[in-house]
C-alpha cells in the first residue's frame, strides 16, 4: 500500500520532535509543502494522495536533514526577509529576523529623495534588497569579501528584479561615498561565546560568525573608516551582539562619532547607530 500524505507528515513530524524540534508539526508541513509544490492547506485538503516511491525518497532525505538540525532555511532553499523571498544556502548566513528590525530602523531614519546606501557584508543581499524594495529611489551598493556569498546575492537581485551594485572586497576598502547610510551586519560571535550558540549554527559559514577574539574586529575596522564614508547627516547602522553595546559607544569617539543604541524586539541592545560628533 503506498503511503500517503498526511501520513507521512505525521510520521515525520514526530520524528522531528523526537529530536528536540519545537515547531515539528510545523516545520514538516513546510517541507513537504515547499518539496510537493503545495501549500500546507493542500496537505490537508489532499491527506489521502499517495506518494510514489522517488517522492517519499526526497522527502525522507530532507526530514532527515533537519532532524540533524541542519537550518530550516537550507532544507527548504529559501527564506522569508522583509516581503522578500530569498534564496540561501550554506555559502551564506540565514537571515534573521532581528535584521529586519535594522532595516527598518535605517528606513525610518532616512529622508525621501535618491540617496545612496552601503551595505557591508551583504550576506545573500538581504539588507541591500530589503533596502532598494522598500524604497525604489535608492542607489544601493552592497559588498562582502565572499564570493560564494555575493553570488547568491546577485542571484537574488536577478530573481527579484532588484537592481544593487555588488562587489567583492574587504569591509569598504576602495569605496567612495558620500553614503546616506552605511548599514552592516558583520560578524561579531566572540570566542568564549562558541560554546553557548545554537548547534544550527555549525552548517553556517564560520566566515561570517566568529571574526577571533572578541568579536568586535571588523566592526572596529569599519566605525574608524566610516567618517569617509558618511555623508554629514548621515549613519552607520551596526547589528551587533547584545553584550557589545557599551564598547561600540566606547569605540566611536576615536573616529569622531557619537553611538546610539537602539534594543531590539527582546529588549536587547542590539543594533548602534554612529554618526558625526
Amino acid at each position: 500500500m503506498p503511503n500517503t500524505l498526511l501520513d507521512l507528515v505525521q510520521r515525520s513530524a514526530t520524528w522531528l520532535a523526537e529530536r528536540g524540534l519545537d515547531n515539528a508539526r510545523r516545520e514538516a508541513e513546510w517541507i513537504f509543502a515547499a518539496a510537493l509544490g503545495l501549500t500546507r492547506l493542500d496537505l490537508y485538503t489532499r491527506f489521502d494522495m499517495p506518494l510514489d516511491v522517488a517522492e517519499t525518497a526526497r522527502l525522507r532525505e530532507l526530514v532527515q536533514r533537519r532532524g540533524r538540525r541542519e537550518p530550516l532555511a537550507y532544507v527548504l532553499g529559501n527564506q522569508e526577509f522583509h516581503g522578500l523571498t530569498l534564496t540561501v544556502s550554506p555559502a551564506v548566513l540565514v537571515p534573521r529576523p532581528e535584521t529586519e528590525e535594522l532595516v527598518d530602523l535605517v528606513l525610518r531614519a532616512l529622508p525621501p529623495g535618491t540617496q545612496l546606501i552601503l551595505d557591508v557584508g551583504t550576506g545573500s543581499g538581504a539588507i541591500a534588497l530589503a533596502l532598494k524594495h522598500a524604497r525604489a529611489d535608492l542607489e544601493v551598493f552592497a559588498r562582502d569579501v565572499s564570493p560564494a556569498a555575493l553570488a547568491v546575492a546577485q542571484g537574488n537581485a536577478q530573481r527579484l528584479g532588484l537592481e544593487v551594485a555588488f562587489s567583492q572586497g574587504d569591509l569598504a576598502a576602495g569605496l567612495d561615498g558620500p553614503f546616506a547610510a552605511v548599514v552592516a551586519n558583520l560578524p561579531y560571535i566572540a570566542e568564549d561565546e562558541r560554546g553557548l550558540c545554537d548547534p544550527e549554527l555549525a552548517f553556517e559559514p564560520a566566515l561570517a560568525l566568529f571574526p577571533g577574539g572578541d568579536g568586535l574586529g571588523p566592526i572596529r575596522a569599519l566605525i574608524v573608516d566610516a567618517p569617509r564614508l558618511l555623508a554629514p547627516s548621515a549613519a552607520l547602522w551596526l547589528e551587533h551582539g547584545f553584550r557589545q553595546a557599551a564598547a561600540i559607544a566606547a569605540a566611536a569617539p576615536g573616529a569622531g562619532l557619537v553611538a546610539t543604541v537602539h534594543r531590539d524586539g527582546a529588549g536587547h541592545e542590539r543594533f548602534s547607530e554612529l554618526r558625526h560628533a
